[in-house]
């Protein structure tokens, strides 16, 4: 059953709706699986879908394995919204959305976030900066919150260490393992390393799978306006490519990273190449990219003839970051990554002369909503633990 989220003024919102939000959290057993609410934003999208699918196949195993009882209880997106307490189907969601009425969202997250609310998780599969608005009174009210989402920590220097302090002073799991990476284990090991005492130096890397998916088939001789067309169909791009093609997209995963790493960095403190220069978009996409083709056949050719390949590299230390286009020897590792990999390099106090490498794929709505699951079952076995 589909309900309105009720308002402060009267218990239900919508005259149809009949079921009551509970007041009190329940009492478990000590043999019974500890439930654990989830609200997943953008649930129709490329990761909120596959994220669903993953769902619906291991609930029953979370709870004969982990002792987890994860209900889907909300779910939403631009246009349609979501809810029953007895928990949506991860599988059926596109049968149960209502048409999405003025404050349901926000009704929603309130209601998540008040004193004495169930333990709940929220979920971020989009990539959209007024979501990315409502984490911190989500984590002041205690709610977890896991985020495929990179604008909540990649605005400036303040508003990343408020995130950080809210979650930390209320207890509250906050997740975003995949802003970086997708499925990689990248920012938990970084932030392993600084506990233990240990000084990163400088991360570098290709850290984009979909602009590396567009080289590697730019060197296979596709043009640029296909690569970027078939980047975009599997789902390795952002909604709108030339978050990618700018850089834009790659200036937020750097920026994440190096704040993890220790190095206190702010948007004004990357140099950021693009890989194309087109400031609008009034002619059309497929226009747009049209107009590329010629000039990248011309590079990559040039490239091949002297056994050197293209890559865009991305940078950090503690003097800022850099992200540009390299033209690097056909052997070298980063050269020879696969369509849509993803390759680090971290030095540290310890791992100076032979650095640190982490690799995999990058980018994809698979291998993203399994990282996120990760994030999800990590953030409800914490909240499990946590005292009432």
């Amino acid at each position: 059953m589909n309900v309105s989220i009720p308002s402060p003024a009267h218990p239900l919102s919508r005259p149809h709706a009949h079921r009551a939000w509970p007041v009190r959290r329940p009492v478990f057993a000590p043999w019974s699986p500890c439930r654990v609410d989830l609200v997943l934003i953008g649930a129709r999208g490329q990761v909120g879908s596959a994220l669903r699918a993953q769902l619906a196949r291991q609930q029953h195993a979370w709870r004969d394995h982990l002792g987890l009882d994860l209900k889907l209880v909300a779910a939403f997106d631009r246009s349609g919204f979501a809810f029953d307490l007895q928990g949506l189907a991860p599988d059926d969601i596109g049968t149960r959305l209502d048409p999405r009425q003025d404050g349901d969202a926000d009704r929603l997250l309130d209601h998540v976030a008040r004193a004495g609310a169930p333990r709940t998780v929220v979920i971020d599969c989009t990539a959209s900066t007024e979501v990315a608005d409502r984490y911190p009174r989500l984590l002041a009210g205690g709610v977890g919150v896991v985020g495929a989402n990179k604008h909540a920590n990649s605005r400036c220097l303040a508003s990343y260490r408020e995130l950080q302090r809210a979650a930390r002073e209320n207890s509250a799991p906050y997740r975003y393992e995949t802003t970086v990476g997708a499925a990689i284990p990248l920012l938990g090991p970084l932030r392993d390393l600084r506990l233990r005492g240990e000084q990163v130096h400088s991360i570098r890397g290709v850290l984009s799978g979909s602009l590396s998916y567009i080289l590697h088939r730019l060197h296979e001789g596709c043009a640029f306006s296909a690569a970027v067309a078939e980047a975009r169909a599997l789902g390795y791009t952002e909604p709108d490519p030339l978050e990618d093609l700018r850089a834009n997209d790659l200036g937020r995963k750097l920026l994440v990273l190096a704040r993890e790493a220790g190095f206190a960095l702010e948007p004004a403190d990357l140099r950021i190449e693009p890989l194309v220069q087109a400031a609008g978009t009034e002619r059309g996409l497929a226009e747009l990219l049209a107009d590329e083709d010629a000039g990248w056949a011309q590079k990559i050719s040039q490239a091949l003839q002297h056994g050197k390949r293209w890559i865009v590299l991305a940078e950090a230390d503690a003097s800022g970051g850099r992200i540009g286009l390299h033209c690097v020897d056909a052997q070298s590792r980063f050269a020879q990554l696969q369509p849509g990999q993803n390759l680090i390099e971290v030095r540290t106090d310890l791992q100076d002369a032979t650095p640190l490498t982490v690799g995999g794929p990058g980018a994809g709505a698979q291998i993203t909503a399994a990282g996120v699951l990760s994030d999800v079952l990590a953030a409800a076995s914490q909240l499990a633990a946590r005292p009432e």
